[in-house]
């Protein structure tokens, strides 16, 4: 196509007139909103399943399992109460962090006797445990990237696997039962941070499947 001498001299004083438009962009908070749809009755089913699991197996007595189980309850509502999902992220992640420093406080606080009672009650409701563990991760590690950062989960779920594991150590060291930390890694850390993982990768393939289809 040939311009002619004025077109040339429009397009030298316009130079966007001969640029094609962009594409639209997808706005971020309807890709937030799209995957959020998805994950949140995910994270409330799973949530519902630690309650359950801890009041069934009558895992409530032990202290840390009755303050998890609170904190996912309260997750549970505050979705349906429709707060702000970091908000709400950042609150899961300060319980994830604050139960296993709970337990190293209680492990150093309590009565031996109370201690060794609650441990033969973890060890007769072993698959109930190790359900609670597996959906408390999985919740947590559910959460999209653009609403608690990777590495912030990744973290935050490390400290909790070695804060515990120090705890049932100090455990071992006071009562002298050799049942720990095995008992406690294999059926508590193990599949809490194995879901952690599994739910992370997926809620970030998902994130970045939603992306073109918006």
């Amino acid at each position: 196509e040939v311009f002619s001498g004025d077109e040339l001299m429009a397009l030298m004083s316009d130079p966007s007139a001969s640029v094609p438009p962009s594409p639209p962009a997808t706005p971020a908070p309807l890709l937030f909103a799209a995957h959020q749809g998805v994950i949140a009755p995910i994270q409330v089913t799973l949530a519902v399943v630690v309650v359950c699991v801890a009041f069934l197996a009558e895992l409530y007595t032990v202290p840390v399992i009755l303050f998890a189980a609170a904190g996912v309850a309260v997750m549970s509502v505050a979705y349906m109460a429709q707060a702000s999902p970091r908000i709400v992220a950042r609150l899961v992640m300060l319980l994830v962090v604050c139960a296993p420093t709970l337990r190293v406080v209680d492990v150093l606080v309590r009565s031996p006797a109370a201690l060794i009672d609650e441990l033969d009650k973890l060890e007769d409701a072993r698959l109930g445990m190790v359900a609670l563990f597996v959906a408390g991760g999985a919740t947590f590690g559910a959460f999209s990237p653009s609403t608690l950062s990777c590495k912030c989960k990744l973290r935050a779920a490390a400290y909790s696997v070695c804060a515990a594991t120090c705890g049932d150590s100090i455990f071992r060291v006071r009562m002298g039962d050799e049942r720990m930390p095995a008992f406690a890694i294999l059926n508590g850390a193990l599949p809490f941070f194995a879901a952690v993982l599994i739910a992370h990768v997926a809620s970030r393939q998902l994130y970045q499947t939603r992306l073109p289809a918006l």
